[in-house]
């Protein structure tokens, strides 16, 4: 069985001062401290790191003001947050809530 360590949408629209739908504060600093010391542990033992991120399209307009138009393809908010720990891995973009909707995931 191969194994992946997959890190799934650490972006500035849920973990920034600017978040667009924000995690809560208290959550934020122990979350992120548990993702780098996974990701660490990940390279020590060669398993690879994937790195996935919500990227929604501008023109949804109903969706996306549902989502308080958060994480819009190209924008900061869609990406990842600075203070998470990136190692030499992959990254794949997903626009609905299953990553597995991105066939060059699966492929992957």
């Amino acid at each position: 069985m191969k194994q992946a360590l997959m890190i799934l949408d650490i972006q500035n629209d849920y973990f920034s001062d600017q978040a667009r739908i924000p995690v809560a504060k208290h959550q934020i600093e122990p979350t992120l401290n548990s993702i780098n010391g996974l990701i660490k542990d990940a390279e020590k033992s060669n398993v690879p790191v994937i790195y996935i991120s919500n990227e929604f399209e501008r023109t949804h307009v109903l969706s996306n003001l549902l989502r308080k138009f958060t994480a819009l393809k190209g924008s900061k908010g869609a990406e990842l947050d600075e203070r998470l720990l990136r190692v030499e891995g992959m990254y794949f973009s997903k626009n609905k809530a299953d990553a597995f909707n991105n066939p060059s995931l699966v492929t992957y």
